[in-house]
């Protein structure tokens, strides 16, 4: 595991830190790996990853989208689009109005879409705008998280199928977890269900005690295999949909895939004991707190 302090400000802005073969950390994902990176472009000590940014999206102004109402067509560009729909104002006047706009990639006469259906929406060039209004403005920050991709098998209780290959943790918090569907189908599929049987490789990353959190990263990522014994089954009620603004999250994406959070205690554990904050929320708070003494580190000898 690498220290923060050879990853701020010395990789590309949408490089990751890679953590273990399933977990990585980015530092847009954290408000004081946010500040950090942003005092180091605002003091101008390296302004490169940034202008390398800039000039990635301003190729999006050559690709043309024209706008309809029911009154008028405008064109416009998808840097301009991208840059309204991270604006809550504008988003709020461009994709939330009773009066539909369509849009259209192709030209004037279309043919158009719902500009709300998202279809013109890709998250990896979103999340690229998000970071450069990070770093140039006053923004909303994130609490602490990981990103992963750990592997479950879900069943729903009125289907007899076992899916090994539709969902998979994507983000882990100390609270939660944000699950990652690869099928937006499962959508209807939750929704007509009373919940959901996942089986989670915890396993892989139990058992960890008073290790240290290098020590912790090194024992996950030596073990490659996932064994049949390393799942744990949980029950997640279907109804998970209507909290946190699941259901319109999922409803909004552009993609097949969309994305559910949950608490770790919304999960139900069955024929076993184990508790998924003291395995996956633990490996968060360690990681943190490492992070946190990298930060103090290299504030004590900015100072």
């Amino acid at each position: 595991m690498d220290s923060l302090k050879n990853y701020i400000g010395k990789k590309k802005l949408q490089e990751p830190l890679v953590l273990s073969n399933n977990f990585s950390f980015h530092w847009a994902n954290w408000d004081e790996t946010c500040k950090w990176q942003k005092s180091l472009y605002t003091n101008f000590k390296n302004a490169s990853p940034v202008i390398a940014l800039n000039d990635e999206l301003k190729l999006l102004k050559s690709t043309n989208v024209w706008l309809c109402n029911n009154l008028k067509i405008v064109k416009t560009d998808l840097y301009n689009l991208y840059d309204c729909y991270t604006d809550a104002r504008l988003r709020l006047t461009w994709f939330e109005r009773k009066n539909e706009i369509l849009f259209s990639l192709d030209s004037e006469q279309g043919p158009y879409q719902s500009l709300t259906s998202m279809k013109w929406f890709n998250k990896e060039i979103y999340a690229q705008f998000i970071m450069r209004k990070i770093l140039s403005e006053p923004f909303n920050l994130r609490s602490f998280r990981l990103n992963s991709q750990i592997p479950l098998i879900l069943k729903l209780d009125n289907d007899i199928n076992y899916y090994h290959d539709k969902v998979e943790i994507h983000q882990v918090s100390e609270a939660g977890m944000i699950l990652k569907f690869k099928d937006k189908n499962f959508i209807h599929k939750i929704k007509n269900s009373k919940f959901m049987e996942m089986k989670i490789p915890l396993g892989h990353y139990e058992k960890q005690g008073d290790l240290n959190i290098h020590e912790i990263w090194k024992n996950i990522n030596d073990r490659l295999i996932i064994m049949a014994q390393d799942y744990r089954t949980f029950h997640l009620d279907s109804r998970i949909l209507n909290f946190y603004c699941n259901l319109a999250n999922a409803q909004r994406s552009g993609e097949q895939e969309f994305y559910i959070f949950t608490r770790f205690e919304d999960l139900k554990a069955l024929g076993h004991q184990v508790d998924l904050k003291a395995v996956l929320g633990q490996i968060v708070k360690k990681t943190k707190d490492q992070f946190e003494l990298d930060i103090l580190d290299e504030e004590k000898k900015s100072a």
